[in-house]
């Protein structure tokens, strides 16, 4: 588990050039870098702040008296929950500069998500063409199309909690958006929106402050150019 801890110190923060800032920009990168090795997140660390073994793979990475407490993955990559917990750390020490996804330019956004799949649109745009407005993740497995439900309890009748690596996926795509309106279909534990909405407050709170409106609405009776719409409609109410 990846845990910052906060205290304050007044200090003036190194630059980051070169192969730091290389790092900096793989860490911030939309969609998510594949490829960033945990030896240059280490090494960006060292400059930055600090960065100490503990023992067992864990490592407590240190900036102007913020602490963060992360385990060396398995492989020589960064897993993507792993870049999503640097990101948090690198803003909530205020390290991330220019690449701070908390720009009032950065697109609207709304996703579309049902228990058949997710997509994700850039409502800004005027063209009339739909199909320019689809945000297209990195996603080579095709992750995104296909929520994978647990077993479900036969017993009692009810559906068994949604996969967390689903939602996970959902939220490294709108990492670095703007505000963000969110489209589910159904009601109560039937509505993926709301599960999506409860773990971006539990595990990306940064990111669920951006949610300016969540709309249930019948996604099987609606075209997209309505649903770009229904989401421009919510920025302005």
């Amino acid at each position: 588990m990846n845990k910052i801890e906060s205290t304050t110190v007044d200090r003036t923060l190194p630059r980051v050039t070169g192969a730091h800032r290389r790092t900096m920009e793989a860490i911030f990168r939309h969609p998510a870098a594949h490829n960033l090795e945990w030896r240059d997140v280490v090494s960006l660390m060292e400059h930055i702040g600090d960065a100490h073994e503990q023992g067992s793979n864990a490592f407590v990475f240190t900036i102007a008296g913020n602490r963060l407490l992360m385990h060396k993955p398995h492989t020589k990559d960064m897993t993507g929950p792993d870049i999503s917990a640097v990101r948090q750390f690198l803003m909530h020490t205020g390290m991330a500069g220019e690449h701070a996804p908390h720009d009032p330019a950065a697109p609207t956004l709304l996703i579309v998500v049902d228990h058949h799949g997710t997509k994700i649109f850039h409502v800004d745009l005027t063209n009339d063409d739909t199909s320019a407005h689809v945000i297209a993740p990195y996603d080579p497995h095709h992750f995104l199309h296909h929520l994978t439900h647990k077993d479900q309890d036969r017993e009692q009748g009810q559906r068994a909690p949604e996969e967390p690596a689903y939602y996970e996926k959902i939220a490294e795509a709108v990492a670095l958006g703007g505000k963000l309106v969110v489209v589910g279909h159904g009601k109560g534990k039937s509505n993926a929106a709301h599960h999506l909405t409860d773990y971006l407050l539990a595990h990306h709170p940064e990111t669920y402050q951006r949610i300016v409106r969540e709309i249930d609405t019948d996604l099987s009776a609606i075209t997209t150019p309505q649903l770009l719409d229904l989401a421009r409609d919510a920025m302005r109410t």
